[in-house]
This record gives C-alpha cells, structure tokens and sequence, in this order.
C-alpha cells in the first residue's frame, strides 16, 4: 500500500514520486521502499511484526509482550499502520492488530539470514 512521506523540510513525497522521478529519473518505488525501512528501524517494531506474523493481537497482549507502557505500544502501532504494515480492527473496548503486508517480516527475516 502506498504511502506519502514527509521530506526535511515538512514538504509531502507522494506515493511512487522521488525527486529524482520529478526531474526525468526513475522511481522503482524507492520511495515506498524507504517508507517501510523508515518504519521497520526500531527494534520494538521489528519484535511487533515479529510477534504479528505469528497471528493476530490486541494491544494489552502486545503490551504484555513487550513490557512497554500501552502508549508506547500505540505509537509503534501507529508507525507500523502508517507504513501500510498492519491494520487495526475494533472489537468492542479491545483494539487488535494484524499484518497486511508480509514485506515487514520478510525484511527481519533477511536482517536474521534466515
């Protein structure tokens, strides 16, 4: 799922837009490409696909796994979701989480060698 990004300056990148495709050179999806290494480069978002690929969660059991206070774990979710990662669905007072796009662990499973 493509994503914008913001750029330094605040400016908005568009989903499959570069500065160098704006100027003649191609993109290949590098932008979405960095998007989701941007999202993948905390060590807790990497334990939450970890933990997400192993079926879906809520957030007080991601909290438990974790050991990390709820808000902490809402940002992480957050970043994740805005990535196109993970989805989230509502289920009364519970909150629960799933991945939608398998590239996350396929990245920290290359990161491992597996």
């Amino acid at each position: 799922m493509p994503v914008s990004a913001n750029r330094k300056d605040g400016s908005r990148v568009e989903p499959g837009r570069t500065e160098g495709a704006e100027a003649g050179g191609r993109d290949d999806g590098l932008e979405e490409a960095a998007e989701i290494l941007r999202a993948l480069s905390h060590p807790v978002r990497l334990r939450i696909i970890e933990l997400l690929s192993e079926g879906e969660s809520c957030v007080k059991r991601l909290e438990e796994l974790l050991g990390i206070p709820q808000p902490s774990v809402s940002q992480h979710l957050s970043r994740l979701r805005y990535a196109g990662l993970i989805e989230s669905e509502r289920r009364g007072h519970l909150v629960c989480y799933r991945l939608v796009e398998p590239k996350g662990s396929e990245i920290l499973r290359a990161a491992r060698g597996e």
